[in-house]
């Protein structure tokens, strides 16, 4: 048997690690950039929230895209547009230019999540549906752990501009290889025999491999597990945005580290995190397997993690110096992508063939809270002098989004 799929697997990763490593950049390149162009804290946190806010508006029509056109003309545009929006991002001369660069750039860059949840559906089988997700997350994580101390060093050698520039190119090979090597249905590849596509498609869905047709947008909207599922996904970027923009300033403002010193310490919670989406996403397969039931192998994992990752940031309000936080932080960012993939793989099993579609508006829910936490921690510290409050704002949050667990069931998807 071929195995094609696998290398569907790492082009998958590569991007992922991609996304991050441009996403992250500009946390660590913040305190060069706020001094260079002039910003105040609130202003950099609409920089920040200019991203968030496009990602959001965009992410529903390009995930239905996702369905309509397919996943290997989607993500080739999505990867290369937002790479040369990361190039763009080092070239802006003032606040206004900087504003606009990042808003295009959230735009460009939605859809990459579900279009990707797609690929592995498509040519992965059912069984392993929450390893390879988890594995995807963990591709994200990895680059969003290297990002920070990477974009120091670069920073200090070549300035934040040049940083920019160079992480943008890396996204524009892929989008090359990636056109050129992949296709939608595995089916289609000359790399993949008879043997492999049986395995793909002989223990897969035949949701997921069915052509989209006509979107059943009611069914989509009135889907009680779907809205859960976006109210808890609500909970996912804002605890976890804080870390992927104010943490190395908060870093250095509250705990008096150097910019080297934050980059390293900021990477510490996203690789713990990469370690656990893949650990969610096999517990997850098992508790599948063992119990017999989709719904409780996925439930199970998503009560505990956002449970556990709520007490993580309650205690990142209470303790005091550097590495006590981080190591606060890293248990609540480690939780929480404990159940990320799980709820990944969910949104593709309630959408089935229209799982870009799923994906996409569960992922929009996280948009909203990526664009509104960099503007409360900005305002929380404004308002009380210290980062606490909004960590104990985070730990209500991720609490709530436990519980909506208990009405999220993958089993009743919403196509028939």
């Amino acid at each position: 048997m071929t195995t094609a799929r696998n290398r569907v697997l790492l082009l998958v990763l590569l991007a992922t690690g991609i996304t991050y490593l441009d996403r992250v950049c500009i946390a660590a390149a913040a305190p060069s950039m706020s001094s260079d162009l002039g910003l105040s804290t609130m202003q950099m946190g609409l920089v920040f929230s200019a991203f968030a806010l496009s990602y959001g508006l965009f992410e529903v029509p390009m995930g239905w895209l996702s369905d309509l056109w397919g996943q290997r003309q989607t993500a080739t545009r999505i990867v290369a547009c937002w790479s040369a929006f990361t190039v763009l991002t080092g070239l802006v001369r003032g606040y206004a230019a900087l504003v606009a660069v990042r808003f295009l750039f959230g735009a460009a860059e939605a859809g990459a999540f579900p279009t990707l949840a797609r690929v592995l559906a498509r040519w992965f089988p059912l069984a392993e549906r929450g390893r390879v997700i988890g594995l995807m997350w963990m591709g994200a994580r990895i680059g969003g752990s290297l990002a920070p101390p990477l974009a120091v060093l670069l920073i200090s050698a070549a300035g934040w501009r040049a940083t920019f520039v160079l992480f943008g190119l890396v996204g524009m090979v892929w989008s090359a290889v990636f056109w050129i090597w992949f296709r939608d249905d595995p089916a289609e590849h000359r790399s993949v025999n008879a043997a492999e596509l049986a395995y793909i498609r002989g223990k897969a869905s035949s949701h997921d491999s069915a052509p989209a047709g006509s979107t059943p947008w009611r069914r989509i909207f009135s889907s009680g597990s779907l809205w859960a599922l976006f109210g808890m996904y609500f909970a996912t970027s804002y605890g976890f945005y804080f870390l992927v923009t104010w943490l190395p300033t908060y870093l250095i403002r509250e705990h008096g580290l150097s910019l080297q010193q934050a980059g390293f310490y900021s990477g510490i919670p996203l690789a713990v995190g990469a370690l656990a989406c893949l650990a969610g996403g096999l517990l997850s397969d098992w508790l599948v397997r063992r119990t017999g039931s989709v719904k409780w192998g996925r439930r199970l994992v998503g009560i505990g993690g956002y449970t556990l990752a709520a007490l993580g940031y309650a205690l990142a309000a209470m303790v005091e110096g550097p590495l006590p936080s981080v190591i606060s932080l890293s248990l609540a960012s480690g939780a929480m992508d404990m159940a990320v993939p799980v709820a990944w793989a969910t949104s593709v099993e309630l959408g089935g063939r229209f799982g870009g579609t799923t994906s996409g508006f569960m992922n929009m829910a996280s948009s909203i809270s990526a664009m509104i936490s960099p503007l409360a921690a900005a305002w929380l510290f404004q308002r009380f002098g210290s980062f606490g409050p909004m960590f104990a704002s985070a730990a209500a949050v991720y609490f709530l989004a436990g519980l909506l667990w208990f009405w999220i069931n993958p089993s009743t998807p919403v196509t028939d």
